[in-house]
């Protein structure tokens, strides 16, 4: 399976559990296409990342203890001293960055 079907699943797992819609194992599978045993190990991987996953025996669901969605970020670049100097002299962070680094990062590579 390709990385970015993972995520993907990753992601529509993400959504049902926030809206308390992923159900039981058999429900949550059905709705992602897989089987019973794969939904449970994607389950079960989420909760190893850190994911507060719990389920409701009363009412036969999965869903968050927390409040919070999963991000999409997933290399973070760090801001060296130099970069944040940059920005304080009020230069915009996309100037100051690609100047500094000149990788071509723009203010494009972050729209949705």
């Amino acid at each position: 399976m390709s990385v970015k079907k993972y995520i993907d699943r990753l992601h529509r797992i993400d959504f049902l559990l926030r809206t308390k819609a992923a159900g039981n194992a058999k429900s949550l599978a059905k709705k992602l296409n897989l089987s019973r045993s794969c939904a449970l190990e994607y389950l079960k991987e989420m909760k190893e990342l850190g994911f507060p996953i719990k389920y409701c025996s009363k009412r036969k669901i999965y869903y968050y203890d927390e409040e919070g969605k999963m991000t999409d970020e997933l290399f973070h670049r760090s801001i060296e001293d130099g970069d944040m100097n940059k920005m304080r002299e009020n230069k915009s962070f996309f100037d100051s960055f690609s100047e500094s680094r000149n990788n071509g990062l723009s203010k494009n590579n972050f729209t949705k």
